[in-house]
């Protein structure tokens, strides 16, 4: 018996060593407004447009959905009511684009209010596109600890309740971007 879960254990293990995807940057020419997001590890800096254009999308969605707060997979506005959502998107969407809001940086260092005004309101919605981004190689990952760009990092996959979450990692280990952090999925299954 005792031989059977260390096999089982070793298999499982080697499986998740297996699960990973490396991916490398693809430099961005067209990058001029860039959105530059610091946590205790990295520097990430992706292209202005490239919210703009999430933002423009969904606008669209959350017209047809009359503002449901299950479109978001940020925990943050799951308890909102659909009149919060419609608020809170249309504040941060009109700060967006508003050309005057140059330089945008945010810091996972300091604590924000979910209804702050300025800047940070657009956070929620960074930290929801910020997944995507990594995925297709569209942020400049920069390491803190180096001072310069990475240029590739690794996707592993965590499971938690039977969804998979996915953790990216820079060369050295250290984590960039875990998604268990802020998506919905996870606390939905505990209630």
């Amino acid at each position: 018996m005792k031989t059977l879960l260390l096999v089982m254990t070793g298999l499982v293990l080697s499986m998740t060593s297996l699960a990973q995807d490396v991916v490398e940057y693809r430099h961005d020419d067209t990058m001029k407004d860039s959105i530059v997001y610091k946590n205790s590890t990295s520097v990430l800096v992706f292209n202005r447009v490239d919210l703009m254009n999430y933002m423009i999308g969904l606008d669209s969605v959350l017209h047809q959905t009359c503002y449901e707060n299950k479109i978001f997979k940020n925990a943050q506005f799951s308890r909102l009511t659909p009149q919060e959502v419609e608020e809170h998107f249309t504040q941060a969407f009109d700060y967006l684009k508003d050309s005057t809001h140059t330089d945008l940086q945010y810091t996972t260092d300091k604590i924000t209010l979910f209804w702050t005004q300025g800047e940070y309101i657009l956070l929620p919605y960074i930290e929801d596109l910020l997944s995507t981004l990594l995925s297709d190689g569209r942020i400049r990952v920069e390491d803190k600890a180096l001072h310069k760009t990475t240029p590739q990092y690794s996707i592993f996959y965590e499971d938690i309740a039977g969804r998979p979450y996915r953790i990216y990692k820079l060369p050295s280990g250290k984590i960039i971007f875990k998604e268990s952090n802020f998506f919905l999925e996870q606390f939905a299954q505990s209630r």
